[in-house]
């Protein structure tokens, strides 16, 4: 089951979306309150490239929805449009994954899988099950200027593969950073073992007490300077290395001894690591979208609304009413 999900991550996302979104449907209770500028005799909820979308239109594909998030999720599917035409490779893929879709839909819903899913699209904007594939290109439009966001600011972001080693506390942290003499018995294995001249997955396989990463030879994946979910002093120490560095040994009041080693820090680099952790096959296209699937998914999750964000403000999309620019800018965390 690892196995199938690692190979085939877009569907098993797309399917958790879909059943998050399946679950939570709310019906926009705002209709018809905003106020801008006007077109036609109507209010102009936001510009692009020169063409208004007014509050008509704007509420005809937002009727039923979950406010803020359905703004958002149009203002990101207005972007991805106006930036790139769907290549032929997006549309196979995206039937593809929408007979994946569908057919996990049958398995748990086989009297009205099709109402769920246009439900579901119709929450976020869409008008039903017809647009599924739809739906699937502009995911996969979106992932492509993310990809090219986290490229332009590669360097702004810090972004790096790391591996490491966790030497746990005997007893608790004692708030001090001094290891205890069992402590540091166990650090000093693996300095020896370095010393040696083991490879730094070999000791991580041998002495790492992180079960979760320890049989991957300490391999956590892809972070950068945005991510939130990992510890302070942790991620600090990562960003610092360089590609090939090690470092030495980096106190965690919250986990214990860290030895974290940088295996890339170029999208070159990047790839070939992403291929060598997921054990792509010999001769499988990798795009760079693939590899920063895990930073954006696991790691920083305001890389895609930051990468849509700007798009926008190269496209020149504006906003005329105040009030519902500055929700979702808050919504998104963006400035």
């Amino acid at each position: 089951m690892s196995s199938f999900i690692k190979k085939n991550w877009f569907v098993s996302l797309l399917i958790v979306v879909f059943a998050v979104i399946s679950i939570y449907y709310i019906y926009d209770t705002n209709k018809g309150k905003l106020k801008g500028k006007t077109a036609n005799g109507e209010d102009v909820v936001y510009s692009i490239n020169g063409t208004d979308v007014t509050a008509s239109m704007y509420y005809d594909s937002m009727f039923k929805s979950s406010g803020t998030s359905a703004l958002m999720q149009e203002f990101m599917r207005a972007v991805s449009n106006q930036s790139m035409e769907a290549t032929e490779d997006m549309k196979t893929w995206a039937s593809q994954q929408a007979a994946s879709i569908i057919s996990n839909y049958q398995s748990n819903y086989p009297s009205n899988y099709k109402d769920v899913i246009a439900q579901s699209l119709r929450s976020i904007g869409y008008k039903g099950y017809e647009d599924l594939e739809t739906y699937l290109i502009d995911y996969r439009k979106q992932n492509e200027l993310i990809s090219q966001y986290a490229d332009k600011h590669f360097d702004e972001l810090k972004i790096r593969n790391i591996s490491y080693l966790l030497v746990k506390f005997e007893n608790g942290d004692s708030g001090e950073g001094t290891p205890t003499e069992d402590e540091q018995k166990r650090l000093d294995a693996v300095d020896a073992a370095f010393k040696a001249g083991k490879e730094f997955s070999e000791v991580a396989k041998e002495f790492s007490e992180d079960p979760s990463t320890s049989e991957k030879g300490g391999v956590l994946g892809t972070v950068d300077a945005n991510t939130t979910t990992l510890d302070k002093a942790f991620l600090e120490a990562a960003l610092k290395l360089k590609e090939g560095e090690t470092s030495d040994w980096v106190y965690s009041s919250s986990f214990g001894y860290f030895r974290i080693h940088c295996n890339a820090t170029t999208p070159e680099t990047l790839k070939q690591a992403y291929i060598d952790q997921n054990n792509v096959l010999e001769g499988t296209e990798v795009t760079m979208s693939e590899v920063y699937s895990s930073l954006l998914s696991s790691y920083d999750t305001t890389l895609a609304n930051k990468a849509l964000w700007e798009k926008g403000q190269e496209l020149g999309i504006t906003f005329t009413d105040e009030a519902n620019l500055e929700k979702l800018k808050k919504y998104m965390e963006v400035e």
